[in-house]
């Protein structure tokens, strides 16, 4: 399976007239926006004549216009619009203060939109400085953009310019074709660090077909001693082609698995985000495979609007919520998005690495393509 995040921009108000005899209005025709598995979104913007320069900056403003409104930049460097040049005050932005401003006054080609600016939007944005009012924007479902149209290029605000303001909307849809390579770059390094922090393995899935056989290929490293086992499963809507499997030979396959052990165990931690159905469900240590297969029937997989979710939080609850008894203690993370780069709630990665060191919880990565 692969997913598609279907990300919608919402126009707030737009001006009809055209600026001093100038068009540097951006409607919703205008747009396109894709969320890649590099992480963030690219945003596109069609050239129009009278615009020679894009840049995102803050949608509102203070109604006295006693406080500035500021531009949006990225933390970091990126390819798309790392090295564009801004002008402020007649002068060009020295790159060596490394201000990588959210502008494009070099346009592309575009497949739908023809000859576009092209922005690139990382998950966590900054703006203005330490001399004044500052800080970062963390972009989800729903974060409010502003889109400034320049007739001059590099944002010279010794031109004309129009603000086009929109709101962001995402929602998960399922993709018909091959999964194969198409795994999320921040999602990669997430999984990555947790497994390495918790003396576990990054596992790489290639979807439904081969997922279980995944968690058998764990179970199989383990030593033949009791096993407590928790399973950490991403619940939200583009899980949905991986969890019918799941439900299906999860059960056989620990069957035919765990006859070796002394004593085995499974529980469960189902997560989805902040403002889904719930945040995470906790689904009790048990003996009893008939019980589980309930549990697993009964998961509902819907949500999941914008791209990171909750896991930290489900980690956390894994390695604190279960009465951890047996000589061998895996905790195993199923998804295909990564957590929140900034947390949303009180639980960090710190705290879950403290609390699975402390019980002796070894911890797994199975990361599944989008």
């Amino acid at each position: 399976m692969r997913v598609v995040f279907c990300l919608f921009i919402s126009a707030l108000f737009l001006w009809i007239s055209p600026v001093y005899g100038q068009d540097l209005s951006i409607g919703l025709t205008d747009l396109r926006i894709e969320q890649r598995v590099d992480g963030g979104f690219h945003l596109f913007i069609r050239k129009k004549p009278d615009i020679a320069s894009v840049l995102l900056t803050e949608s509102t403003r203070d109604p006295a216009l006693l406080e500035d409104n500021f531009a949006y930049r990225s933390p970091e460097w990126n390819p798309i619009n790392g090295d564009e040049m801004r002008v402020l005050n007649g002068r060009p932005i020295s790159r060596e203060q490394q201000l990588w401003s959210l502008i494009d006054s070099s346009p592309e080609i575009h497949d739908e939109l023809g000859e576009a600016f092209h922005i690139y939007i990382p998950y966590i944005l900054n703006f203005g400085s330490e001399n004044s009012r500052h800080g970062e924007v963390y972009v989800v479902n729903g974060t409010y953009f502003n889109i400034r149209a320049f007739s001059l290029p590099y944002a010279d605000y010794r031109g004309r310019f129009r603000d086009n303001p929109y709101v962001l909307e995402v929602t998960q849809k399922p993709l018909e074709g091959p999964p194969e390579g198409n795994y999320m770059k921040d999602t990669v390094e997430a999984f990555t660090k947790i497994a390495a922090d918790g003396r576990g393995e990054l596992v790489w899935s290639t979807g439904h077909e081969d997922l279980v056989d995944k968690i058998k290929a764990i179970l199989d490293k383990e030593p033949d001693r009791s096993l407590d086992l928790v399973l950490c499963l991403d619940t939200t809507s583009s899980m949905r082609d991986d969890i019918d499997p799941v439900r299906k030979l999860l059960i056989p396959m620990l069957e035919q698995t765990v006859s070796r052990y002394a004593d085995f165990r499974i529980g469960m931690v189902l997560y989805k985000d902040y403002f889904d159905e719930y945040l995470n469900r906790v689904v009790p240590f048990t003996r009893d495979f008939a019980a589980f297969q309930r549990s697993l029937n009964a998961i509902s997989v819907s949500g999941g609007r914008d791209i990171p979710e909750a896991i930290y939080e489900a980690l956390y609850e894994g390695a604190v919520k279960f009465p951890w008894e047996g000589d061998t203690k895996l905790l195993i993370l199923i998804g295909d998005a990564p957590p929140h780069a900034r947390a949303r709630g009180k639980i960090s990665k710190t705290m879950v690495d403290e609390a699975v060191a402390e019980r002796g919880i070894k911890v797994y990565s199975i990361i599944l393509p989008q």
